[in-house]
């Protein structure tokens, strides 16, 4: 029986190339969700072992709302993947750009896609749920007029015609995704982290933190704040540290939970950079 792995759009997103990068496809079943919301209910109601979600983008930054939703229902990371994000702007067949008024997207794919459109003042963007839907429904309904921007391979999914390729801003522009489960899992061949904690305001907390993880050799790639719920103007910070000796970062971690408050570990996993 193939796993069932929730991914927020549908055939032909950014999602699902990240799943179809991550997993054989012949052994799990993409579940295809509206909202990242709709993710996180498939894997905590049971209905999907596992999830796939986009957390931050090289040029966009972090998703904050999808720390929250992984923060909230306790999950953990299990794994990462870095995606190469490219953007084709497609419609169907026997149009040229200037037939198109209209171009429908993603937010973050239309953000990312801002300085072709300066160029085309007559094409009016609306955003959508995700990247390949406004592609499927042009398709099936045979909407003229309309194009939408699409990762790579998307238009040969719905037999449509790519208008102009790679019309992103940046092309060294990558997603990291992560996979979600309800619990993490052993596995000796891990060497990142992402780790959860508040610091007491008073000065030097942050750098105590810090330094006890360059005491015991972790290598901090990432720390984000995060707004704490309920708590208005207080933050927490999230962390990516990397490390060479699992042992180390348990080391480090004991010491940091002894200083930190309310010290969370949100996953222990492979690095996805290669």
């Amino acid at each position: 029986m193939r796993k069932k792995i929730a991914i927020q759009g549908i055939k032909g997103s950014n999602h699902y190339k990240a799943l179809t990068e991550l997993f054989d496809e012949d052994e799990v079943e993409a579940v295809e969700c509206n909202t990242f919301q709709g993710l996180i209910n498939s894997l905590v109601s049971g209905a999907c072992e596992k999830a796939v979600m986009a957390i931050e983008n090289s040029i966009a930054g972090s998703i904050l709302p999808n720390y929250r939703l992984i923060l909230d229902h306790k999950l953990q990371v299990t794994a990462e993947h870095y995606l190469n994000i490219s953007h084709n702007l497609v419609a169907l067949p026997g149009q040229t750009i200037e037939d198109l008024v209209k171009v429908k997207s993603h937010q973050m794919a239309l953000h990312q896609c801002s300085n072709f459109f300066t160029e085309q003042r007559h094409i009016h963007l609306i955003e959508d749920v995700d990247t390949a839907l406004p592609a499927q429904i042009i398709a099936q309904q045979q909407i003229f007029g309309v194009g939408a921007l699409v990762p790579k391979g998307t238009a040969e999914l719905f037999n449509l015609k790519v208008i102009a390729e790679d019309v992103q801003n940046n092309s060294l522009n990558e997603t990291r995704f992560v996979v979600l489960e309800k619990q993490g899992h052993t596995n000796p061949d891990v060497d990142t982290a992402t780790l959860q904690f508040e610091i007491a305001h008073e000065s030097g907390s942050l750098a105590k933190v810090l330094n006890t993880m360059a005491g015991f050799e972790l290598n901090l790639s990432k720390i984000q704040s995060i707004p704490i719920p309920n708590d208005i103007w207080k933050y927490a910070f999230i962390v990516d540290v990397s490390f060479s000796n699992p042992v180390h970062f348990q080391k480090a971690f004991s010491e940091i939970s002894k200083i930190s408050i309310n010290p969370t570990c949100i996953g222990q996993y492979k690095s996805g950079k290669s």
